[in-house]
């Protein structure tokens, strides 16, 4: 999250469409977007910086099938200490797409298409199979969503449930075109979510265990609750971007779970 935006989400508090959240969640957000605020202030050399190593993900899908061979990168550097070890903490990232936190030592792989790419992140590698498979366990899922292609669709969709205002000429556009699927007038937000706004585009939710939500699809619904991260992209203009991250983690991983969150919101 830059300054400016920390700032906005200070001043602002959350949103007018806030979900069910406790206020030790409110709080934590909001000193994150302090500290970065903060951040944005200091002087380079008095911001402690640490940095987690890059994992390269292998690939299919898309225009070149692939497989595409897994990216070596440099460490990824944090802008912020994280709230648990760096040494529990990598970052994950293919050739093209989203790149994710996750727990360290665990494996992945990435899809892509015309409409946008995704990258799986589980403690087994993920198989390489089109149509992907479900996530049944844990795992961490960042999603990314293009606008200006039948990603659209999952855009539109996404934006009806969590910014049916701000995205409504978004939205009416692609109901214009009469696509059967999805059929947006049919969409609701779902009704066990919990949800806060951080800033008009920027959501953290959780969707409780055993219940649909934002944080199901890719995961299935399951005895452990997914929580996580959605934002419209600042630059998209006209048909903006939808990046999504997913994070299932085990009881007890908790704290390495809000620290994930964290790292995306900074």
């Amino acid at each position: 999250m830059t300054p400016d935006c920390a700032k906005a989400a200070l001043l602002s508090g959350p949103g007018p469409r806030t979900g069910n959240v406790n206020r030790p969640t409110l709080q934590r957000l909001f000193a994150a977007a302090m500290f970065a605020a903060l951040l944005g202030t200091a002087h380079a050399e008095n911001v402690p910086t640490e940095q987690v190593p890059f994992v390269g993900c292998p690939g299919i899908g898309g225009a070149d099938p692939g497989p595409w061979p897994a990216p070596k990168g440099a460490p990824k550097v944090l802008s912020a200490p994280p709230t648990v070890a760096a040494a529990r903490i990598a970052y994950y990232r293919a050739n093209s797409g989203p790149g994710v936190f996750a727990p360290r030592g665990w494996h992945c792989q990435a899809w892509g298409g015309s409409n946008g790419s995704f990258i799986i992140v589980t403690p087994a590698a993920p198989r390489a199979v089109i149509p992907r498979e479900a996530v049944k366990g844990w795992g961490v899922i960042a999603i990314e969503s293009y606008g200006g292609t039948s990603g659209r669709f999952d855009v539109a969709e996404v934006s009806v449930r969590l910014f049916p205002e701000l995205m409504a000429d978004f939205i009416a556009r692609v109901k214009a075109e009469g696509f059967p699927s999805p059929d947006l007038s049919k969409i609701k937000p779902f009704p066990h979510d919990q949800y806060t706004y951080v800033t008009p585009t920027l959501v953290v939710f959780t969707t409780p265990a055993h219940q649909e939500g934002i944080g199901t699809g890719i995961f299935v619904p399951s005895d452990d609750p997914v929580r996580g991260v959605v934002s419209l992209s600042p630059e998209g203009g006209r048909d903006p971007d939808l990046l999504q991250v997913h994070i299932r983690l085990s009881p007890a991983d908790d704290t390495l779970a809000r620290a994930l969150i964290d790292l995306e919101l900074q």
